[in-house]
Parts: C-alpha cells; structure tokens; sequence
C-alpha cells in the first residue's frame, strides 16, 4: 500500500468535506472564488443590478409618497376655498348687515392665512411642494435606471395673493366680493389642475416602481440559482465524504501498522 497515495486521497477527501459543511454553514453553492469562478463574477453582476433596482424603486416610493402628500395639502385648500365661497355668498345676501359683512371679511382673512399656513408646511425633506420661487428648483426630478419623471411645485400661493387682493374693500365693494367669488372658482380649478399633474406623476412612478419590483424579484431568482445549494444534495455529498474520510482513516491506520511491522521484520 503506498502511504504517500493514501495521505494525499485521505486529505483530499477532508477538503471535499471541509467544503461541504462551509456551503451547508452558509447555504451558498459559492463561498469563494475557488468554489466556482465564473458562477462568482455573474452573481456579482447580477447583485449590482439587483442594488441598482432596489435604488431606482427607492426613488419612486420617494416620488409617489411626495405626489400624495402634495395632492392631501391640495385637498385641504379647496376645503378652505370652498368655506370663503360660501361666506362670499352669504356677504352678497341682501339680508346680511353692514356688521354681518365685516365679520365676514375678518372670517374670510383667517381663511387665507390658513390656505397659505397649508401652503408653507405640506413639505417633504423640507421641500415646499405647493409653494414656488420661480427659479429651477421648482422642478422635481424623480429617476430610475431608465425614466425620469418630472413633478413641478404647484403654485397655490399665487391664488391666496389674488384673494388678498380683494379683501381690503370686500365688506363695502360688491365689485370686490364678485371678484372674490370668481377668483374663488378660477382657484378650485387651478388647484384641481395641480391635484390632476401630481396624481399622473404617482401613477407613473407607481408603474415604474411595480416594474423595478418584478425585475428585482427576477434577478433574485437568477442569483439564487448561482448562490443557494442544493440542500439535500449537499448533506448527501458530505455523507458520502464522511464515509470515505473513515475508510480513508482505516487505510491510513492499517498502511501505517504494515509499515511499523515490515520495520520490525528488518531490524
């Protein structure tokens, strides 16, 4: 029996079986390079794909929750646009008093301070979403790895200037509480048009972010299939290494007797 031959197979089969328990440890067919080289580069490229996904629907689920708390801070304005159209009414009444009228001017006045208190804090990351500036930054850029999909602030600050505009002679002027009630009506529409634009934005970012989940999920399986092991497989694998580590121990024990006996004999 040649001893040398019997060591290397004995630790052979120890590395074979060393191999198994680390995959089995980790439940990955890949723990290095040595394991399987190509199989390691591929699932590396499909990992910064799947990370490039995960980014892109980030993004979007940043987008979508931006879109619906400008359109929730929009539905609170057209509230208060609805309650200075029905005070504007009851100021227009015939009935109503010289006093009934100025109480409704000062009622009207807390209702603008309101729009433009809603105005200023509907926010996302300190971003003012229903107020603008006029400059670049009243863009807003939502990206993943193939679209960009552009939301404007709304300019609902610019309704509230006009209301205000109307308000210094609004308990004597019937010319002023007309013209309030149509900038009332010219608001509603404008802020149902900004509702309108940041709604389309979120079904588009929607769209997206439920295509970058399937392409996620995709490249999960296709990685999975690179990196899990095969359980049963495995264990199999690590028991016949086991059985043949034994063997090999008993080879190696017995090589080891002749060759203590064989001494003996020429000595």
């Amino acid at each position: 029996m040649n001893i040398n031959s019997s060591y290397t197979n004995l630790q052979n089969v120890n590395d074979l079986q060393s191999t198994s328990l680390e995959k089995i440890g980790t439940a990955l067919a890949i723990n290095k390079a040595s394991d399987n080289a190509s199989g390691l580069a591929i699932a590396d490229a499909l990992g910064l794909q799947k990370d490039s996904v995960s980014q892109s629907l980030e993004n979007m689920n940043s987008g979508i929750a931006m879109a619906n708390i400008a359109q929730s801070g929009i539905s609170s304005q057209k509230e208060i646009l609805e309650n200075i159209k029905t005070e504007t009414l009851k100021a227009m009444n015939g009935t109503t008093s010289p006093e009934g009228r100025e109480a409704i001017q000062q009622q009207i006045s807390k209702y603008v301070e309101q729009y433009e208190m809603i105005a200023s804090s509907t926010t996302y990351n300190d971003t003012a979403l229903l107020k603008t500036t006029g400059g670049t930054d009243d863009d807003i850029s939502i990206t993943d790895a193939d679209t960009t999909i552009e939301m404007e602030k709304a300019d609902t600050t610019s309704i509230s200037d006009t209301l205000k505009s109307f308000l210094g002679d609004f308990d004597t002027n019937p010319t002023s509480m007309q013209n309030m009630l149509n900038a009332v009506d010219q608001g509603m529409e404008q802020l149902s048009t900004y509702a309108s634009d940041f709604g389309s934005a979120s079904n588009a970012m929607e769209s997206s972010a439920r295509n970058s989940i399937s392409t996620e999920v995709e490249l999960l399986k296709a990685q999975s299939t690179i990196m899990d092991i095969d359980y049963s497989k495995e264990v199999s694998d690590f028991s016949k290494t086991n059985i043949m580590s034994q063997m090999g121990l008993i080879m190696q024990t017995q090589a080891n007797a002749q060759q203590q006996r064989n001494i003996d004999l020429l000595s």
